[in-house]
Formats: C-alpha cells, sequence, structure tokens
C-alpha cells in the first residue's frame, strides 16, 4: 500500500508531458552507468536527464537535468544580463531616431551649438562684467582700509570689507558656472556631431582612422 501511494506521489510529481507520451514512445536514462528505458518515464528517471526515443531508436528529444541552485543562479544572472543588452540596445535606437529627427544636417547642428553658446556667453559677460565693479569697489576699500593699519578700523568699513569678499567669491562661482555650461554645451553638441555623422555616413565611406 505504500509503495503505490509513493509511486502515485511520485506520478503526479512528473510534467504532464511526460505522463502522456506520444505514440509509441520510449524513454531511456543512465542510472548508476546503467540504461533504464520505459514506454512511461521510469522512476530512476526522475529527477535526471533523459531520451525521448521511438521505437526504431530514433531520438526525438533530450531533456535536460533539473537546474542545481547555481546553475539556476547563473542562468538568471545571464538572463537579466541578455534583457539588460537588449533594453541598451533599444534605448541607443530611440536616441539614434531622435538625434535624426531633431537635426537636420551637421550644419544645422553647429548652429544650434553656436546660439546655445551665444545665449550662455551672454549671462557670462554681464557676470564678468559685475565682478570688474566689485574689484573696483574692492580696491577703493583697499585704500581706504590703508590709513587703519595701526588704529582700530571703523566698524562699517570692516562690514564693507567683508560684504565685497562674499559678493566677489559668489560672483566668482557664478562665472566659473557659467563657463562649465559653456563647456557642457560644446561637448554635448559635439558628441551629437559624431554621432550623427557615423548615423548619415554610408558604411565604407568613413575614413580609415591609423
Amino acid at each position: 500500500m505504500r509503495r503505490s501511494a509513493l509511486a502515485l506521489a511520485l506520478w503526479v510529481c512528473v510534467p504532464a508531458w511526460a505522463q502522456t507520451p506520444g505514440k509509441g514512445a520510449v524513454f531511456c536514462c543512465m542510472d548508476n552507468g546503467h540504461q533504464i528505458c520505459g514506454d512511461v518515464l521510469p522512476m530512476q528517471c526522475y529527477g535526471k536527464g533523459y531520451r525521448e526515443m521511438s521505437p526504431q531508436g530514433t531520438v526525438r528529444r533530450m531533456v535536460e537535468p533539473p537546474l542545481t541552485p547555481e546553475q539556476f543562479a547563473r542562468r538568471e544572472a545571464e538572463e537579466r544580463a541578455r534583457k539588460a543588452e537588449i533594453e541598451r540596445q533599444r534605448a541607443e535606437m530611440r536616441r539614434n531616431q531622435s538625434l535624426l529627427e531633431t537635426y537636420s544636417s551637421v550644419a544645422d547642428i553647429d548652429a544650434r551649438r553656436d546660439r546655445a553658446v551665444a545665449s550662455v556667453d551672454v549671462d557670462l559677460k554681464q557676470a564678468e562684467a559685475r565682478q570688474a565693479q566689485l574689484l573696483k569697489k574692492r580696491e577703493s576699500l583697499n585704500r581706504e582700509a590703508e590709513f587703519y593699519q595701526k588704529r582700530t578700523m571703523p566698524a562699517a568699513l570692516q562690514n564693507a570689507l567683508r560684504e565685497s569678499d562674499s559678493e566677489l567669491s559668489n560672483q566668482g562661482s557664478v562665472i566659473a558656472a557659467k563657463k562649465k555650461e559653456i563647456e557642457a554645451i560644446r561637448k554635448r553638441f559635439e558628441l551629437d556631431r559624431v554621432r550623427y555623422i557615423a548615423l548619415t555616413t554610408p558604411r565604407g565611406s568613413l575614413p580609415v582612422q591609423p
């Protein structure tokens, strides 16, 4: 009774396609160095790789053994990497399509770059002009402060010097940020320029790099 119950339990665990073999199918696997075959999947083959063959001995299909935890984890990692690569390629295709829809020519890219740089350059020149004004004001404060090298400096002059330091520091940060923004614009448009040329130049016509 116990053997029948065990056999029934194992049979339920077998996939449906193994329980209902094709007409005349023979299942074979290796068990402790011996080949075991049957017209249904032998119990010794459960949890192992096996072959499904025709009565004439032709292999219809090979069924791989269940994966070990390590193999399963490796396969999962490979599948994640494969999907990530597919998504990367799709994203690249979207970027390329967007690039081609954004620009009509290399000259168009250069013109847009120049306009973007010019817009920020206006702010940069204004910031530099303001910095020049602050430097002149600071020179005037420094000359006034020279009279107090050997005596106490008035509180108003001390405050003016501190405010001058703060303003000059802030204005220096603004100028540095604008210069950095211009550099980023040039780099971005240069990348677009290179990609656009690569996408629009026929293969084989690009110059060979030495």
